[in-house]
């Protein structure tokens, strides 16, 4: 007892006694997924199906989609160069995943490119830019982020330019609150992804020549993923028992879309949303000039704004959200700066589990409040709102539930006396969603 007491007043440095627990015996390796086809384009066949199928627990939280990128933009010798309009994330418009025997898709995110690098920005440090340069093709390092991701043409007429890269996908599925393994047994699921257009994942720099082809295939699409089989008979034996008589869960956060418009008027404007959710953890409404959609020379996707907004509120299941409308004044003027609760509601809606807020040094107040559409340094601004009732990484379904009524959901954005430009408004609903893999081997989600 005496030796006890001494030790418990040692610092942990001088504790030599303290060891680790053994890992379970096991092996790992990373394994290659590939696409059923060897090429894919953006104007034609643009629906990449990459199955999944392993003998093993695949370890998502650590996968990767990897592949090569053929730019085939010209601009009829003008001299504009061709980028990124943020990452290879851009080329992706949908997400899609399905599991073979299971009904419909256990999880889909449309604009996804859009989710993405929004979500992307509010969670990078410079250390995630210096990564993302690497490996996705994002800017250069610098404190600050660039909207300009990597560049496939060069000045001056017709080029045919590639480059490998690699990107990790925000789905819940593949990335669950407590990066847990997809289990081992599993039936085959596949991921399906639907390549955007050539004008919304690139940006035109210059805009001096003809644009004559917009166009951009994908070869060699893979997914990476470390799997790993337990070795222990006995464990292995015990597992496979459980899997054949109890279900077996795992929780993620998926992402649900809602489009809207937003009209060229000067006045109070509503939204409808009608998000129906167990947990729903936060809504990101992103609004960007519906005439830069499909013009190349405007970074279509990484551009978001809140100009003339004077204040918005959310509205859900008749009660406001937050308890008074929350007030936004962008511009230094005799009323004084307000963009802090529009941008403290967007950290914490973009906050990882478990987390207050995100942490970012991409998104600063006079990129949030910019309306610039096209460039290195673009608007960020968002019309956020939390609902998250805790931060804590030990629960889960934190967030409202608005499941158990019919009361419509709606944004409510008051643009006072300046009319915006029309608006494409797209909204993001953060939300938990529960994957079960039954005993008799079907996938369903509960959400």
């Amino acid at each position: 007892m005496q030796n006890q007491d001494i030790l418990n007043k040692l610092p942990s440095s001088m504790l030599y006694t303290m060891t680790g627990t053994d890992a379970i015996p096991s092996r790992t390796r990373l394994s290659r997924f590939d696409a059923t086809s060897s090429q894919y384009s953006s104007t034609s066949n643009n629906k990449i199906l990459i199955p999944i199928q392993s003998d093993g627990f695949i370890d998502t939280a650590n996968s990767y989609l990897y592949l090569n990128v053929i730019s085939d933009i010209t601009d009829g010798g003008g001299g504009d160069t061709y980028r990124l309009d943020g990452n290879v994330s851009a080329l992706i418009d949908k997400l899609e995943i399905s599991v073979a025997g299971s009904s419909g898709k256990v999880e889909t995110i449309d604009r996804y490119n859009l989710y993405h690098l929004y979500d992307q920005i509010w969670n990078s440090g410079l250390d995630d830019i210096a990564y993302q340069n690497a490996v996705n093709g994002g800017s250069d390092p610098a404190v600050n982020w660039s909207a300009q991701g990597h560049q496939f043409a060069v000045a001056g007429g017709a080029t045919r330019r590639n480059t490998v890269l690699a990107v990790k996908l925000k789905a819940g599925f593949l990335n669950s609150y407590y990066n847990k393994a997809l289990p081992q047994g599993l039936p085959q699921f596949t991921i399906e992804i639907t390549l955007a257009s050539g004008v919304q994942a690139f940006l035109a720099i210059g805009g001096n020549g003809g644009l004559t082809s917009s166009a951009y295939s994908v070869s060699e699409c893979r997914f990476y993923a470390p799997v790993y089989q337990i070795l222990d008979e006995g464990i292995m034996g015990a597992y496979t028992a459980q899997l054949r008589t109890q279900s077996t869960m795992w929780i993620g956060q998926s992402v649900g879309t809602i489009i809207n418009n937003i009209a060229a008027v000067a006045a109070k404007q509503t939204v409808q949303l009608n998000a129906s959710y167990r947990s729903l953890n936060a809504m990101v409404s992103l609004m960007r000039p519906s005439a830069n959609i499909n013009d190349m020379t405007k970074n279509v996707l990484t551009a978001t704004n809140i100009t003339n907004v004077v204040g918005y509120l959310y509205r859900i299941m008749s009660v406001q959200y937050p308890q008074d409308q929350i007030d936004v004044n962008s511009t230094e003027n005799s009323q004084g700066f307000n963009v802090s609760r529009v941008w403290m509601e967007a950290a914490k809606a973009l906050a990882p589990h478990g987390h207050l807020h995100a942490n970012t040094t991409s998104v600063r107040r006079d990129t949030f409040v910019s309306g610039t559409d096209s460039g290195a340094q673009v608007g960020c601004g968002s019309l956020c709102i939390s609902l998250k009732r805790f931060s804590d990484d030990r629960l889960v379904n934190l967030g409202l539930n608005t499941s158990g009524s019919g009361a419509p959901s709606v944004l409510e954005v008051d643009f006072g006396a300046n009319a915006p430009a029309a608006q494409d408004c797209t909204t993001y609903c953060l939300y938990d969603c529960v994957w079960i893999l039954n005993p008799d081997g079907l996938v369903t989600r509960s959400f």
